[in-house]
């Protein structure tokens, strides 16, 4: 396989945690020969420095940096970042370093047909627990609405082509203001897209900000519940 992967990285506020990201996923990429890369780094409004290390990191890998003044969020940031990208294959994930690049190397010869996504599924997440209840309430709903079939349909670890990625229409993924996978499954299941679930080792946030805190967890299922509602009663024809 010479097809380049794009490997799409939002990044708010993890000046903790890049560095050790970008030179652990680069060296172990580079043992395998037959793969070709390219870090896409979609930094998002951040106060911490990062901005600045990005810079510094573009002296030494293949980086595509997307720096932004102003916060754009998350699902913004994830779709900026698959248009920048050059890849035939794009892989998005997180940049809090709770999945290793070993999780692509084990699907390395696992590459996605168009029209399929290969889906992770965090086995164990390693997830504060108010975030794993909410999102197993959650997935009740989703899986009412949409009946994806996946263990884990906001695991931010997704693998497919580029012009795979293209079809699903910007305007209803970002109905989903935070929960982007959530919605992005479901505009897949609409789409008719199909998935491949594998398992992936997740690990615990060694440094930096969790995310979501348990105050603000109400408002966004609400507001989530809507954007779900909003794709599951609209025409995609």
């Amino acid at each position: 396989m010479n097809d380049l992967i794009s490997i799409v990285l939002p990044v708010h506020n993890e000046v903790l945690n890049l560095k050790h990201l970008i030179e652990e996923w680069d060296a172990e990429l580079k043992k395998i020969a037959k793969i070709q890369y390219e870090f896409v780094i979609v930094e998002d409004g951040s106060s911490d420095g990062t901005k600045e290390l990005i810079i510094e990191l573009e002296k030494n890998f293949t980086i595509i940096n997307l720096s932004s003044e102003k916060k754009r969020g998350y699902s913004r940031a994830v779709l900026d970042g698959i248009k920048a990208s050059n890849g035939t294959y794009i892989l998005c994930t997180d940049s809090d370093n709770q999945i290793k690049v070993y999780s692509l190397i084990e699907n390395i010869n696992n590459l996605p047909k168009e029209e399929v996504f290969l889906f992770g599924a965090r086995t164990p997440r390693n997830d504060p627990i108010h975030r794993k209840i909410y999102s197993k309430m959650f997935k009740f709903l989703h899986d009412l609405l949409f009946n994806s079939n996946l263990s884990d349909p906001s695991c931010p670890f997704v693998l497919g082509k580029k012009e795979t990625f293209k079809k699903l229409p910007d305007k209803f993924l970002l109905k989903m203001r935070e929960g982007f996978w959530w919605g992005f499954v479901a505009v897949s299941k609409r789409m008719k897209i199909k998935f491949h679930e594998v398992k992936i080792k997740h690990f615990k946030r060694s440094k930096g900000d969790a995310g979501y805190k348990l105050i603000q967890m109400p408002g966004i299922i609400l507001r989530n519940t809507i954007g779900l509602f909003i794709i599951r009663l609209t025409n995609f024809k």
